[in-house]
């Protein structure tokens, strides 16, 4: 353990209103260099806890396994052909010994984007199939450590890039309560526990760093809006790609969102980026950005948002209709407008060039007079 001094720095007194502002400044001198004082004596422990501490194996405080000479995972650089032998470290902390079943397996990437180490039941074709261990079982001795060694020998026909796969150590099933449900149906749920050491292989050669994307999509579920990307390691590398997803819309929200960041993404693999819209406008007339970033390169991806409810677009569909409708009657009452007055122009000039017709009883009226004129 390491002892620091203690810097001890005289404080101020209390003074009266009749101190001077000589003594004032020198009080302000001496908390200046006691406070100097502090951080130098200080440095070197706050630059240790600055330091972040190494990734830790699996330990549950019960059970561990680790690498004999790294503090986190295996990483073993070998070419196609070559094999290396190393030690893995069981670690028992329970008082009593513990027998456990432990075997090699292959890595592989989740569907959303972590690490998981294969079943023991699954067939092994890469990494998980090239260690050979001693023996199907160890036992650990109560409050000990036991190496565990193994070779791992890449075959010649294995072409470069990187592989991954791990150790598990795997105790005896807990053979759990058998239930009774309603019926003769008896249930009963054992418990294994299984833990494990990653093993990241470099086979020497070309790396190729390729990732491949789908069509971006969305699926929207009461106001939560999902974004999809699905992505593909068509290369021999492992990658660790990011994405980001801006939207433009012309009606609705204009924002940015981070898609899910995966641990990693083994080659050959498969695998699902999302971003969740929380709270979408019930309205998104626009289009979706996406920007994949990794070490193979820059994609962009697009796609339009456009999303309408049903009943908004019925009520359009029936403004259309009305509007159309009563288009259609101003257009026919203008047309049958325009023919009434072209029958109307027509008739005007016949009428004109006819002679007026004078009634009977007219003529009658007005031919008295002249008849007493002539008597």
């Amino acid at each position: 353990m390491l002892h620091h001094p203690t810097a001890r720095c005289p404080l101020p007194t209390a003074s009266t209103a009749s101190s001077s502002t000589r003594k004032t400044g020198r009080t302000r001198l001496l908390r200046r260099l006691c406070l100097l004082l502090a951080v130098a004596l200080l440095a070197p422990v706050l630059a240790t806890l600055a330091v972040g501490s190494p990734a830790s194996a699996i330990d549950d405080g019960t059970l561990g396994i680790r690498p004999e000479l790294e503090s986190d995972f295996f990483h073993i650089n070998l070419a196609a052909g070559a094999a290396i032998e190393a030690n893995a470290i069981v670690s028992n902390h329970t008082d009593v010994p513990v027998t456990l079943l432990n075997y090699a397996v292959d890595g592989q990437s989740t569907e959303q984007g972590s690490f998981a180490l294969a079943a023991q039941a699954d067939e092994q074709t890469a990494l998980g199939s090239w260690v050979t261990l001693g023996a199907e079982s160890i036992t650990v001795p109560a409050n000990s450590d036991l190496k565990v060694p193994f070779r791992l020998s890449v075959p010649v026909t294995a072409t470069p890039g990187d592989y991954a796969g791990g150790i598990i150590i795997q105790s005896p099933p807990i053979q759990g309560e058998t239930t009774t449900s309603t019926g003769d149906a008896a249930l009963r749920l054992d418990v294994i526990q299984r833990q494990g050491v990653r093993i990241y292989l470099t086979v020497a050669g070309t790396a190729t760093t390729a990732l491949n994307h789908g069509a971006l999509r969305w699926e929207r579920s009461g106001d939560q809006v999902t974004f999809t990307l699905p992505i593909e390691n068509t290369g021999n590398t492992i990658l660790y790609p990011t994405a980001k997803l801006s939207l433009n819309s012309v009606i609705g929200v204009t924002t940015e969102l981070q898609f899910t960041t995966p641990e990693s993404i083994l080659p050959g693999a498969t695998l699902d980026l999302e971003a969740t819209l929380p709270q979408a406008a019930f309205i998104q007339i626009g289009s979706a950005d996406a920007e994949l970033l990794s070490d193979a390169g820059t994609e962009q991806v697009s796609a339009t948002f456009n999303d309408v409810p049903w009943w908004i677009i019925l009520i359009l569909l029936l403004l259309v209709a009305a509007i159309a409708f009563g288009a259609w009657r101003m257009t026919l009452f203008v047309r049958r407008a325009r023919l009434a007055l072209a029958q109307v122009a027509q008739a005007e000039p016949r009428l004109a060039a006819e002679p007026a017709a004078v009634p009977a009883t007219a003529n009658a009226e007005t031919d008295e007079p002249l008849r007493r004129r002539h008597r």
